[in-house]
């Protein structure tokens, strides 16, 4: 039953990503269209899913504080291997380790993680997927861009750090892309919206709800779109087949792992919470990582093998996770 459930979830994602494949043997789509897909997704589509998951999420039943603790704690250690792994056996500079880092810490939480854990675990685990996908997205959406820019900074020359300018201008470029990162904005006005219980008009729900929804297969074409030039990539050697599989190795087996010893050695929690800290860090890369590596304009055809591989792989791992956790 298990693998019937991975597989409805896994065979979509798929789809999409081969139809942007065989979309970018196409001239009308090729050139900046994928750009132009992921800001679409990056500028509107995310924040809209992320306004109205947050803004409609039941938090009166409260968090255990253990659950975000798992969450945090996976994500910062994943994130520190796939870093060291990139500077200590490929040589990579700051800003494409932690890319790497990137893809082997950020899960595809809320377009295979929600109804997944929904579909396993029952309604009773409508929280923890809404808390989960949550943490482990603003986590990496927040985070990945403030590292990247403060590693951009540094990159520009011996001491640039210092001056006095320098430090003012890095100032404000994280605030242009953590404060005002339109997916952190997103999630504090929702935030907002919770707190004050503030219902949204029939009309404006419907059509934020059906712009959040353009963010999953938005992402996932964009993904598609690029694939043919990573697949080139790693048949000439310009894309590291190891370093994918380093990221991949990672993210379904190394994350998941440490999850389930902080679940079941240092952090005790409700089953069903225990149980959704491990399915979700066991999640295969996150389309959204590759937005991100677009955004940044780091090791985005490694971030489109990633994602592909990953979720290729995830039909044999988690259907492994999956029973071994479930209460």
């Amino acid at each position: 039953m298990e693998f019937d459930t991975i597989l409805n979830a896994i065979v979509p994602l798929f789809a999409i990503v081969a139809v942007g494949y065989v979309a970018s043997a196409f001239r009308v789509f090729q050139g900046n269209t994928a750009q132009a897909v992921n800001d679409f997704v990056f500028y509107i589509a995310l924040p809209a899913l992320l306004f109205l998951s947050v803004a409609t999420a039941d938090i009166s039943a409260g968090v255990p504080w253990q659950f975000i603790a798992v969450a945090i704690l996976s994500i910062v250690f994943s994130y520190a291997l796939g870093m060291a792994g990139a500077r200590l056996l490929f040589r990579r500079d700051s800003r494409k380790s932690l890319t790497v880092g990137l893809l082997s810490g950020y899960g595809n939480v809320a377009y295979m993680g929600v109804p997944l854990l929904l579909a396993v675990l029952g309604p009773k685990a409508v929280l923890p997927a809404a808390i989960g996908q949550l943490v482990h997205n603003m986590f990496n959406m927040v985070c990945y861009p403030a590292a990247h820019t403060v590693l951009s900074a540094r990159s520009t020359g011996p001491g640039a750090m210092h001056r006095t300018e320098s430090r003012a201008q890095l100032r404000r470029d994280i605030s242009r892309k953590v404060v005002l990162n339109p997916v952190a904005l997103s999630v504090a006005v929702g935030l907002v919206f919770a707190v004050l219980h503030v219902d949204l008009p029939a009309p404006v729900h419907t059509t934020v709800d059906m712009v959040g929804d353009a963010a999953a297969p938005g992402a996932l074409f964009a993904v598609g779109l690029t694939l043919r030039k990573a697949v080139a990539g790693m048949r000439d050697g310009s894309v590291g087949t190891s370093e994918v599989g380093l990221t991949v190795a990672i993210k379904l087996a190394v994350m998941p792992v440490f999850a389930y010893l902080l679940v079941h050695t240092v952090f005790g929690m409700p089953d069903t919470w225990a149980a959704a800290s491990v399915i979700l860090a066991g999640l295969p890369n996150a389309a959204t990582a590759y937005v991100l590596a677009q955004q940044a304009r780091t090791h985005v055809q490694e971030a489109a093998a990633g994602v592909v591989v990953s979720t290729a792989g995830a039909l044999v791992t988690l259907s492994l996770l999956i029973p071994l956790v479930k209460p």
